[in-house]
C-alpha cells in the first residue's frame, strides 16, 4: 500500500503529535530496547515481497509492535497455528505485561486474492498488569497503527477475547470484544447472533461497528469475540474511529 501523503498531513501528524506530547510516548516510546543478553536493540529488519527488505530503528520497532522502553526484544519465525499466522514474531518481555505472559506480534504477509498480497500485522499477545500506566495502550496502539501506515501495512488483525455483559470489576475478566472496537477494529456480524437478543434498530447491522453504532450498549452486553480488523487504508471507517476516539480521551 502506499500511503497517502495528504491524509498523513491532514489527520496523522496532527494526532501524532498529541500521541508524542503524551507522557506515556515521552516515558515509554523514545527508542531505548534490548535483546536476551541485555544489549541496546540495534534495530530489525523484516523481509517483504520481490526480496525487498525493510530496516527498522529501535523507535520504530517500538511503536510498531508496541514495546515499550526498557523491554527486551526477540524476534522468531514462527508457522501458522491455530489463531495465529506464519510470519516473524516480534516478542517482548517487560514490568507492564502480566506474569508469565509474553508480548507478541506478528508481521505477515496474506493471500487476499488470485494475484493480491498485503503486508499484515497480527496481535498475538497483549496483557497487560493491572497497574500499568494508564493510557498504555490506548498510546501505544496509536503510535503502531501511524507507523505501520506510514511503512505500507495495509491492515491489523487480532481476537478480540471475551463476551457480554461487559464485567469492568473484574480484573480476570477479558475485555477485547469491547475495547478494540473503540480502536477503529471492526468484523462481521450474523444475523442469528443478532436474534438473540432482538432489538428494531439492529435490523441492518451487518458489522460490530453497524451494531455500536445504533446500540452501544447492546454491544456491551451481549457481544462476543471474534476475529477483528484494523482497516490502514487512507480514510477508512477504521482510521475515522480511531482518529476521534484518540482526541476524545487524549
Amino acid at each position: 500500500m502506499n500511503p497517502d501523503q495528504q491524509f498523513d498531513d491532514q489527520n496523522l501528524a496532527r494526532v501524532e503529535a498529541i500521541l508524542l506530547a503524551h507522557e506515556v510516548a515521552r516515558d515509554y516510546f523514545q527508542g531505548e530496547l534490548y535483546d536476551r543478553y541485555n544489549n541496546r536493540l540495534q534495530g530489525l529488519t523484516l523481509e517483504r515481497q520481490a526480496g525487498d527488505v525493510l530496516d527498522l530503528d529501535e523507535a520504530a520497532v517500538g511503536r510498531l509492535f508496541m514495546i515499550p522502553d526498557g523491554s527486551v526484544v526477540w524476534a522468531l519465525k514462527v508457522d501458522e497455528d491455530a489463531d495465529a499466522p506464519a510470519g516473524l514474531d516480534v516478542r517482548s518481555t517487560n514490568p507492564f505485561i502480566a506474569e508469565d505472559e509474553t508480548n507478541s506480534v506478528i508481521a505477515f504477509r496474506d493471500e487476499t486474492g488470485p494475484v493480491m498480497w498485503l503486508d499484515a500485522l497480527y496481535v498475538h499477545r497483549l496483557m497487560l498488569v493491572q497497574n500499568a500506566p494508564e493510557r498504555l495502550a490506548t498510546v501505544s496502539f496509536g503510535l503502531m497503527a501511524i507507523t505501520a501506515y506510514r511503512l505500507g501495512f495495509q491492515r491489523i488483525s487480532l481476537f478480540a477475547a471475551g463476551h457480554g455483559p461487559l464485567q469492568p470489576d473484574n480484573p480476570d475478566a477479558f475485555v477485547g470484544y469491547d475495547v478494540w472496537p473503540k480502536f477503529g477494529f471492526d468484523a462481521p456480524v450474523a444475523p442469528a447472533e443478532l436474534n438473540r437478543f432482538p432489538m428494531l434498530e439492529l435490523a441492518h447491522a451487518l458489522t460490530v461497528q453497524d451494531v455500536i453504532t445504533v446500540a452501544p450498549d447492546w454491544w456491551s452486553m451481549h457481544g462476543t469475540g471474534r476475529q477483528m480488523d484494523f482497516d490502514l487504508t487512507a480514510g477508512s471507517r477504521s482510521w475515522r474511529i480511531l482518529l476521534n476516539y484518540l482526541y476524545d480521551v487524549l
